[in-house]
């Protein structure tokens, strides 16, 4: 079965006038803020074209920019490399970089705005990067919304919308997905009402709370969830929106990856729901965390990146190297 990068190797000479976009370019573009563009693409709404930033970030790092952490897809910055290289991709214009990891503050925060041909503009947020501190902002969301992240997401949301003009969608994988909704479900009714869509691959959802938030309520409905059959993350909190479980050729937690997602004819192969094992994980977790009060979620949590942080270690990186 093919993956995504035997689409852009397919699709890659068919611009999106001729064939849509559609979920599986969704995910290809999300990804282009995975690799860090600090002095690659603009922190204003100044654009650079795909193909430039990709020299600029090659000039930059060299061969040190295919290391995108312990956990990053080998797939990502392949596709990053080939996407200047084909007619559906290469009109893409970035803009708006943002990256901020300040781990007093356990905040980890990534986004970037992507100029589409047909004017509208697409906002991708990253998700956890190698950071731990990034990884104990994730486990925050156990017990704290917002967390910095979420509110850096809305932020981010207003001030791109004021700077472009046009319809807007917004994009995330796993936290990035999270980001996504939680800023479109935050933001003022007449930025809402720009959003086309908001496209969730494999997110964790949220408390009770938010759900039955109005902004939430109100988009809901143009939030489209993607989730493999064996979810783990993407079944965590709560969800209302729709949601499509796609075929991974991988097992367990590594369906994670999305470049293990299975795509056939410009859509990715979906199933009709997920499997046993995801069931299980996720009945067992959210039992888990129901035994536990948010102050004690915080205890655990802290206790355990406490001891992470005696290893002076910063990333999963330096951590896995020096286990």
């Amino acid at each position: 079965m093919a993956n995504i990068l035997d689409y852009i190797g397919w699709r890659g000479d068919i611009p999106f006038s001729v064939s849509p976009f559609n979920e599986v370019d969704n995910y290809i573009v999300t990804k282009i803020g995975t690799p860090d563009l600090t002095g690659v693409v603009p922190s204003d709404s100044a654009e650079v074209s795909i193909a430039q930033a990709v020299k600029t970030y090659y000039a930059l790092h060299g061969e040190a920019g295919d290391r995108l952490g312990a956990l990053a897809s080998p797939d990502i910055t392949p596709s990053f490399r080939a996407l200047p290289g084909t007619v559906r991709f290469a009109p893409l214009r970035l803009s708006n970089y943002v990256r901020r990891v300040i781990p007093e503050l356990t905040e980890q925060f990534s986004a970037l705005t992507i100029a589409l041909p047909d004017g509208s503009h697409y906002i991708s947020f990253r998700g956890t990067d190698d950071t731990l501190v990034g990884w104990k902002e994730d486990f925050n969301m156990s017990f704290r919304c917002p967390v910095p992240a979420q509110e850096l997401a809305a932020a981010y949301l207003w001030d791109v919308a004021a700077q472009h003009t046009g319809a807007l969608l917004l994009c995330g994988h796993s936290k990035g997905g999270n980001l996504a909704v939680y800023a479109a479900a935050n933001c003022a009714p007449a930025i809402q009402s720009r959003i086309l869509a908001v496209y969730n691959y494999d997110g964790p959802g949220f408390p009770e709370s938010v759900l039955r938030q109005a902004g939430y309520q109100a988009i809901c409905d143009r939030v489209q969830t993607f989730v493999p059959q064996s979810s783990v993350i993407g079944m965590l909190l709560g969800h209302e929106e729709r949601y499509t479980v796609v075929h991974s050729a991988r097992m367990g937690i590594y369906q994670h990856d999305l470049y293990s997602w299975d795509v056939e004819n410009g859509h990715f192969v979906s199933l009709e729901s997920v499997n046993q094992r995801s069931r299980f994980i996720d009945t067992t977790l959210k039992a888990w965390l129901a035994s536990l009060t948010p102050a004690e979620r915080e205890r655990f949590i802290d206790a355990v990146f406490y001891l992470l942080a005696q290893t002076n270690a910063e990333t999963l990186s330096e951590l896995s190297d020096k286990w």
